[in-house]
């Protein structure tokens, strides 16, 4: 059972995010909580989350957004769809929300940049496809095998309905970038995994691919347990974070457990030349692998994209 509560926005509809590779640019989080509930996600630790199977509404933020778009002498390159939710939730309310979120800011001539593991409901598209030089689309996937995805993202799109958002974007002349994000040690960084997602990726056009690997954080390994607890991925898992480091990621507030940087570094490597045989070029972020390499990757990516990086850097000294 979903509940789902519809809230009143107090403060900014845009606002910066914590993340580095979003520092200087603007995000938007139409609810608190989402239903998808994977058991990587670390907005399912942070102290405003309701809980699992909560979701609180944002109604009034369309309406914000329009005033606040209206006052602004300068407008932002585009805006990032969400660092805390997933928007494209299967839930109506938040759909509706998200939509009409994106409608303003396309009319206003603002690019927008989502990163979903939902399914692109058909009402979007005629939207995406009429401001396409405005919108960059990142496909969350780490695996075809539905019966791996289930078990770490049980309420998120299948594989294949994500397979589906990629061949019905490029039908409409927006090919996305994918993000293998998190990569889980031993389970979803198999050759036999990646090269079979690869070969598949090919075949749909997509060129570019983000990679990283899971973080533990004391609220995410509560989830693993609870969520993976009656597999045998769980033991498997955790194996591999027994020479795991501890490490900031510079702008947030606390600290991750991440994979040794060698075995990182060496299966960055490897994944960057299996990707590299099917045409796609994988990158290594610096936002969340500081010890590898200091370039923000996602960032640039995100700039080159829309072609305004100069203007984005002024959005919050106004």
């Amino acid at each position: 059972m979903i509940q789902i509560d519809f809230i009143e926005r107090k403060g900014h509809v845009l606002t910066k995010s914590t993340l580095k590779c979003l520092s200087q640019v603007a995000s938007i989080n139409p609810t608190l909580g989402c239903v998808h509930q994977c058991a990587y996600c670390y907005a399912r630790g942070y102290s405003m989350y309701p809980g699992d199977g909560k979701v609180f509404v944002y109604e009034n933020m369309p309406e914000k957004l329009q005033k606040e778009l209206s006052t602004r002498r300068k407008l932002p390159a585009y805006v990032f769809f969400s660092p805390t939710c997933d928007v494209l939730q299967p839930i109506p309310q938040v759909l509706k929300v998200t939509y009409d979120l994106m409608h303003i800011l396309l009319e206003h001539g603002v690019g927008i940049n989502l990163l979903t593991k939902g399914r692109i409901p058909a009402k979007f598209l005629p939207l995406l496809q009429q401001h396409k030089e405005l919108v960059h689309i990142q496909i969350g996937i780490t695996t075809l095998e539905r019966n791996i995805q289930k078990k770490i993202e049980p309420y998120a799109a299948t594989p294949q309905e994500r397979i589906r958002n990629i061949e019905q974007l490029c039908a409409i002349g927006i090919v996305p970038e994918v993000k293998l994000d998190p990569l889980i040690p031993g389970v979803t960084d198999t050759k036999t995994n990646l090269t079979a997602l690869f070969k598949v990726l090919q075949g749909l056009g997509v060129n570019s691919t983000g990679i990283n690997y899971l973080f533990l954080r004391p609220q995410i390994k509560k989830n693993l347990y609870k969520t993976l607890g009656n597999t045998p991925f769980l033991s498997k898992i955790l194996e591999y974070y027994k020479t795991s480091k501890s490490m900031n990621l510079l702008a947030e507030q606390s600290r991750v457990i991440a994979l040794g940087v060698e075995y990182r570094k060496q299966a960055y490597e490897n994944i960057s030349k299996w990707a590299k045989e099917f045409g796609i070029y994988a990158y290594v972020c610096g936002c969340k692998n500081p010890d590898i390499t200091k370039e923000p990757l996602c960032g640039m990516n995100w700039d080159q994209h829309f072609e305004k990086p100069s203007r984005q850097k002024r959005l919050f000294q106004e």
